[in-house]
């Protein structure tokens, strides 16, 4: 009995863990955004960047 409460436990604390948010709400490249016909994105490495913005989003005319 004490061996299946260990193991949910385990269990429940890893998928915890692997569902969580990390940081800005997302740990994943699949939350950032996207370029459109309407607006271009452009990444900045760390030393580029002016505060804590990783991203400018800019208009396409």
């Amino acid at each position: 009995m004490r061996l299946r409460l260990f193991m949910l436990a385990l269990l429940s604390a890893l998928l915890s863990h692997c569902s969580s948010y990390h940081g800005n709400g997302c740990g994943s490249a699949q939350c950032r955004p996207l370029s459109a016909s309407h607006q271009l994105v452009i990444w900045w490495p760390t030393d580029m960047r002016n505060g804590t913005q990783d991203y400018s989003l800019v208009p396409v005319r």
